[in-house]
Parts: structure tokens; C-alpha cells; sequence
């Protein structure tokens, strides 16, 4: 029956990409499949103990300060483990489209594509859900620039503060982080894309040698960065790496059609976007260290969908570059879907 619903929302994303109500639709039911996981549910008792033994621990001497004070906080209202749940769903769809809706009115359709990938990943990693849900929230704040200095400060400080915040819910976001700075020091570059090659030359030296461990320890002690800094990959990798450069790509080159289409009306907007999205690239480093850290992609992958959407959409006009387009999106979608056993995992979150 679940499987019916969420077809049956892709199909709605797709057909109606604007709809205010299968936005709603949309929020509602996801929501509640994640919420109302059963207890066969991927990574359900690690999440379990992790909450249970919450009071136990200090926040200073957690592995995630922030996500150890926010279940004590839930103890403290007397939820429920399952009723934490279903909180940390609701808050993290509403966090992730709040952001999403700050750049685009086509969210219904990117929730579609987010149903085939990554849904059941973000649905089973709850803790990773609500981080990268809080970076969402948070990247308007760095995209959208405003005349006034003063508030373009503050906006820019916002997002630092919510991204510091999501650090300590999940390590990796450390990532979104300092791609960030990077993106402020050198956006104005015309030289930006260069830049960015060099500083993924740097992280593979990085990656590959005790460099890595050490700058992962700095900010977390947790025992479970072990299967990233101590793993290998092998020539599978070259898939993912493929992948990454393709989203880049595609991000690219419907933000230069939106442009074209629009003249200066979202431009910089747009420019903006083009050049954080360049971030993706220092995702291969790792990568060739251990595809797990894929999870990397989720932020950009939101992007895409949106800007996807904008192409797609904005211009009725059918063309054969359109219709490639589309091919090509669909193929990563499919590629993700089956690389990533995004059905088995799915089977596990059904009630």
C-alpha cells in the first residue's frame, strides 16, 4: 500500500510540480512513513539505545553534542522513543522544505525525485536527515545575497551558526561548513572553477595520508568516523565519481538555461548557485577513500531536483537538448536508486 502512495506522489510531483496541496500532500505522508518506522527498521535499534541512554551521557562528552541535548530535551517532555520519532520527521521535512521553497516553487516536484533517491537513506539515517535538513534550512541564508550589507552579514552569520549547529547532529557537516567559506573567499573569482580543481588536488594528498584522521578527530571523538578514515575503495568508485561530476554538470547547465531564459531577474541567484554546487567536486577525494561518503550528495542532489524543475518547466518549448536532459537525469536517478539498494532499504521502513 505504502509503495501505491508513494508512486502515486511521484506521479502528482511530476504532473502538478507547483501544487500547493500535494506540497502538503507531500509533507504529511512523509512524515508519517518515517515517523511510524517499525522496529525492523534499518539502524531502528542503534537509534533506540542512543536515545534510551541519552541522560547517561553529557553533552560535552557525547559524539553529537547537539543531537545528545535534543533527545534529553524530548526525555525531558516525556516523549516516547517512538513519539521522538515521528518529531524528528515532521521537523525535518518541514526544515528541509522551508529551505527549499526560498529558491523555488517547483518543491512538489523535487519531493517526487526525492522519494526514488535519497528518501529511504534519509528515512532509515534519521540523525542525518535532520542535519542535512538544518543545512537546507540554512542555505538560503548563504545563496541570496541583499543590497544591504548589513543584512547580507547577517544572513551569512545565520547560516554559519545553523550549519555549526547541524555539526554537532552529524560530523560530515563539517563539509557543507568550509565549502562554504570557500565559496564566500573566492565566488568572485573568474577563476573559480580552477580554484576549486586545486583544492580537490589538495584533498586527495589529504584524504590519503594521517592528515585526514587527525582533522576528523579535531572535531568529533566518535568511535563510528573508524569505517571512513581506516576504509579503501576500489575501481567501483569511478561510478560515484562519475555521478558527482554529472551532477555538477547538469546543475550547471539548466542554471545557464534558467539565466538565458530570465536575463538578469535571477541571475546572481543563479550564478550563486553554479558556484557552491562546483562544491560537489571535492566530494571525489573522499570518495576514493570510502563511497559511503556519497551521503555528501544529498544537499546537492536537493539543488539539482530544483533546478531541474526551473528548466524543465519554466519554457514549454520541447527541444532535443530537453529531452537529453531529462534522459540524463533519469539515468542518475535510476543509477543512484539501484547502486545505493535504495528498494531493500525501503522495505524496512514500511509499516
Amino acid at each position: 500500500m505504502i509503495y501505491v502512495i508513494l508512486c502515486l506522489l511521484i506521479i502528482l510531483g511530476i504532473v502538478f510540480p507547483k501544487s500547493k496541496y500535494v506540497l502538503i500532500f507531500d509533507v504529511l505522508v512523509i512524515s508519517l512513513i518515517i515517523g511510524l518506522r517499525p522496529f525492523t527498521a534499518t539502524d531502528y535499534t542503534n537509534y533506540w539505545v542512543e536515545y534510551n541512554t541519552a541522560p547517561l551521557i553529557q553533552a560535552s562528552r557525547a559524539d553529537f553534542p547537539g543531537y545528545n541535548i535534543l533527545m534529553r530535551f524530548c526525555q525531558y517532555l516525556g516523549l516516547s522513543f517512538n513519539q521522538f520519532i515521528f518529531v524528528i520527521a515532521f521537523l525535518s521535512v518541514i526544515l528541509m522544505v522551508t529551505g527549499m521553497l526560498r529558491f523555488s516553487r517547483y518543491v512538489p516536484f523535487a519531493l517526487s525525485v526525492f522519494l526514488i533517491y535519497p528518501f529511504a537513506h534519509e528515512a532509515a539515517q534519521m540523525r542525518t536527515f535532520l542535519a542535512d535538513s538544518i543545512v537546507w534550512c540554512a542555505l538560503p541564508m548563504l545563496l541570496i545575497d541583499h543590497q544591504n550589507k548589513i543584512k547580507n552579514i547577517q544572513s551569512k552569520s545565520i547560516f554559519f551558526i545553523l550549519t555549526y549547529i547541524a555539526t554537532t547532529i552529524h560530523t560530515l557537516c563539517w563539509f557543507y561548513f568550509i565549502v562554504a567559506i570557500l565559496y564566500l573567499l573566492f565566488r568572485n573569482s573568474k577563476k573559480y572553477l580552477i580554484v576549486i580543481f586545486i583544492i580537490a588536488g589538495l584533498m586527495f594528498i589529504l584524504v590519503h595520508t594521517s592528515l585526514l584522521n587527525v582533522a576528523l578527530t579535531s572535531v568529533s571523538s566518535s568511535d563510528k568516523l573508524d569505517h571512513w578514515t581506516e576504509g579503501s575503495t576500489g575501481l567501483g568508485m569511478i561510478i560515484y565519481a562519475v555521478i558527482s561530476l554529472l551532477i555538477f554538470i547538469m546543475i550547471r547547465y539548466s542554471t545557464n538555461s534558467v539565466m538565458t531564459l530570465e536575463g538578469k531577474i535571477t541571475e546572481q541567484l543563479n550564478q550563486n548557485i553554479q558556484k557552491f554546487s562546483a562544491s560537489i567536486l571535492l566530494v571525489i577525494p573522499f570518495l576514493t577513500l570510502d563511497i559511503t561518503f556519497n551521503r555528501l550528495w544529498r544537499v546537492f542532489l536537493g539543488i539539482l531536483y530544483l533546478v531541474s524543475a526551473e528548466y524543465i518547466y519554466r519554457n514549454d518549448k520541447i527541444s532535443a537538448k530537453k529531452i537529453l536532459y531529462i534522459i540524463v537525469l533519469t539515468i542518475i536517478i535510476i543509477t543512484m536508486f539501484l547502486l545505493e539498494n535504495e528498494n531493500s532499504i525501503l522495505r524496512t521502513i514500511m509499516v
